[in-house]
């Protein structure tokens, strides 16, 4: 007999973008370019999709805060992103 199980899995981050700090499930804070840098170095598809969400949605926050494209781009430097010029 085959049963197939379905969960959803749910991870929370508190991202300060202004002191580059993230915190994950409520473990203590950690530097958000060290961070970074260990998801983007894994070949794990769940860092690799986190790694995304939270570019993606720092820089949707950062456009909220209406920050210009330049400031966004070297915030995203600073944190160790790629950014095409």
């Amino acid at each position: 007999m085959e049963k197939k199980v379905v969960k959803n899995f749910t991870l929370t981050y508190e991202l300060d973008i202004l002191n580059k700090k993230i915190k994950l499930n409520g473990n203590p804070e950690e530097d958000l370019k060290d961070f970074l840098a260990k998801l983007r170095a894994s070949d794990d598809i769940i860092a690799q999709m986190l790694y995304k969400d939270i570019v993606d949605n720092a820089i949707t926050e950062m456009r909220v805060m209406a920050w210009s494209g330049m400031d966004i781009r070297g915030w995203l430097k600073e944190v160790g992103v790629e950014v095409q010029e």
